[in-house]
């Protein structure tokens, strides 16, 4: 028995393609105005429309775009402490705890990540993080540590004020990848085709990550779940693969049901 691999939320799932159609690169998609807060919007494809649904959501998650979007928020939070306390450390004299290596900070490690994914610069992404946040990041870093192994009486407001200057640049590009976010869910993102009782129906998972053969014996979908917790989802079974924890999973009727709605809203 064929199952598709997909990652959503760092977890790994196992869903039967029995009723998949095809895999789609992360679409433009249409919101709509009045709809289930299930369903991001439509897309039209193959002279159809299809209402999209984020698997997340349906996992009880935040989407993909809300936590990069937090990510971007904590970050600028973060350096904002960051500035408070090396300005309080200057000037009181006391040990400095935070990471004065950029690429030791929550962010820093978030751009490591980004800079290494060959696929992210879709339509520009990391060229906004080259030229928008590593030089202020990396200057607020490396100018923090320049700065802190000098006597407080060498110091001059021009310094501390280019400390100031480095945060809001490095705040500034932050906000500016929140508006650009759709630029990185082109990439990561990935859409599932899926037919539901005839009525074709896109899926986003966070990614594709192949194929697996699992024995029919082992998928079972007359057996319980193994967690009843979801309206949405059930859990069949767990599967190890090499290091990988996945568990396969099937769609509720409460999903059926969902896309029942919306369809009698499209007709009406």
């Amino acid at each position: 028995m064929e199952f598709i691999h997909i990652i959503t939320n760092k977890q790994n799932y196992l869903l039967s393609t029995d009723k998949i159609k095809e895999v789609l690169k992360y679409p433009n998609i249409k919101p709509l105005a009045e709809s289930s807060e299930l369903i991001e919007g439509i897309i039209s494809h193959k002279n159809k429309i299809i209402p999209i649904i984020t698997i997340r959501k349906l996992l009880g998650f935040e989407s993909f775009k809300e936590e990069q979007i937090k990510l971007f928020k904590k970050a600028e939070n973060d350096h904002i402490i960051w500035v408070k306390e090396f300005e309080s450390a200057l000037k009181e004299k006391k040990p400095f705890t935070k990471s004065l290596d950029p690429h030791k900070c929550n962010l820093g490690i978030w751009i490591d990540e980004m800079m290494g994914c060959m696929r992210c610069n879709h339509d520009g992404f990391t060229d906004i993080i080259k030229s928008e946040i590593i030089p202020h990041h990396n200057a607020l870093h490396y100018d923090g540590k320049k700065n802190l192994e000098k006597d407080q009486k060498d110091l001059t407001q021009k310094e501390l004020s280019m400390i100031r200057e480095h945060e809001a640049n490095t705040i500034n590009g932050l906000k500016k990848l929140g508006q650009e976010i759709h630029r990185l869910s082109a990439v990561v993102e990935q859409l599932i085709i899926y037919d539901i009782d005839g009525v074709d129906v896109g899926f986003i998972v966070d990614s594709v990550a192949g194929l697996h053969q699992l024995d029919e014996k082992n998928y079972n979908l007359g057996s319980d779940p193994l967690s009843k917790s979801n309206e949405y989802i059930h859990f069949l079974d767990h599967y190890e693969s090499k290091e990988d924890l996945m568990f396969s999973m099937k769609f509720t009727r409460e999903v059926d049901t969902l896309v029942e709605q919306w369809r009698e809203k499209e007709i009406a």
